[in-house]
């Protein structure tokens, strides 16, 4: 007897777990849809792509049907894809971690790039660290930026996280070759970093969280949203791996990400959204494709792209013809 209430407890205990499982799909999923369809309610051109440099195929092809590069970009990405003292590789041209170089080097009214981390990078204490550290003796090599590269006072960033303040830097490029460095006061780093007589265009590059997005009511942006930011949370930025969400977190990441969206009234022209299939587990692959078939869907808008002139990142080099759509061709 015993034996049977224990066994029927358990039994009733999985039904209202299930329950309130579904009872969330259905409320999440209506919300969800709610926000996206705000998001999305000016948006022209929607792109589906695999890596993060084909964002640069969709600026192209919005181009061609008429509509400007805005000049504010808002990329919600685990990475900056941003690099310092380096130029864009002529073989090979914009890769994943530089390709916002060359959207601010080929569009003259550029000016503005919104890196929106993911919250538990910038809580993470290592990867604060890691935010705040001074950079400045490896520049001569190249490096992906993340914080600043120049910051002497990296303590304060241990005590105030981009959650409750953004942190905001003058960045100068060179339009011809992409190579992007921060301005300084220090006239030495200046002398070190920057060639001379060379014509720079000046940018502004501000890394936030969700919490610290300002409002973009009225304003024309260039939405860009990476998976590894709903996915991975930023930790493979600290070179780890093993933390990674699991497929319901990684949906509640995406509604959190929808609704800060609409509320911060970012209403563009241009969405691309990119599946970066190596900064994911394969088991979120397809929850990832089925979230962004979601926003085209909700949008009315088909695919824009299928093949894409940038490389794949898995693609053999020798043998490349151009990037291919994760998605089946549109009937």
């Amino acid at each position: 007897m015993k034996r049977k209430i224990i066994i029927c407890t358990v039994i009733l205990l999985v039904i209202l777990a299930g329950l309130g499982t579904l009872f969330f799909i259905k409320n999440s999923d209506q919300n969800v849809d709610k926000y996206i369809s705000k998001v999305v309610e000016n948006a022209k051109i929607i792109d589906a792509n695999i890596d993060h440099n084909q964002a640069l195929d969709v600026i192209e092809y919005a181009q061609k049907q008429g509509i400007k590069p805005p000049s504010t970009l808002i990329n919600f990405d685990t990475h900056s894809d941003i690099y310092v003292n380096r130029a864009i590789s002529k073989s090979k041209g914009a890769q994943i971690e530089d390709w916002i170089n060359e959207y601010i080097a080929k569009n003259d009214n550029v000016d503005t790039v919104y890196w929106v981390m993911p919250k538990e990078e910038a809580l993470d204490m290592r990867l604060r660290y890691d935010f705040g550290e001074h950079d400045g003796i490896d520049i001569a090599w190249g490096i992906p930026i993340f914080g600043n590269v120049f910051k002497p006072d990296m303590v304060k960033f241990l005590f105030i996280p981009l959650t409750v303040k953004p942190y905001t830097q003058k960045l100068l490029i060179n339009p011809k070759n992409a190579v992007m460095n921060e301005y300084v006061e220090d006239y030495r780093y200046n002398n070190l970093l920057f060639e001379k007589q060379t014509k720079f265009k000046e940018v502004t590059l501000i890394t936030c969280t969700q919490e610290t997005l300002p409002d973009f009511k009225d304003k024309d942006v260039f939405l860009s949203i990476d998976a590894d930011y709903m996915s991975n949370s930023g930790f493979d930025t600290g070179e780890d791996f093993e933390i990674r969400k699991t497929p319901k977190e990684l949906y509640q990441t995406f509604l959190s990400m929808m609704k800060t969206i609409d509320k911060k009234n970012i209403r563009p022209q241009v969405i691309s959204l990119t599946l970066s299939p190596e900064y994911l587990p394969e088991k979120h692959h397809a929850h990832v494709i089925d979230l962004y078939e979601r926003i085209l869907i909700i949008a009315g808008l088909p695919d824009a792209l299928l093949n894409y002139t940038r490389f794949n990142y898995h693609e053999d080099d020798e043998d490349y013809n151009g990037g291919k759509s994760f998605r089946r061709p549109n009937n």
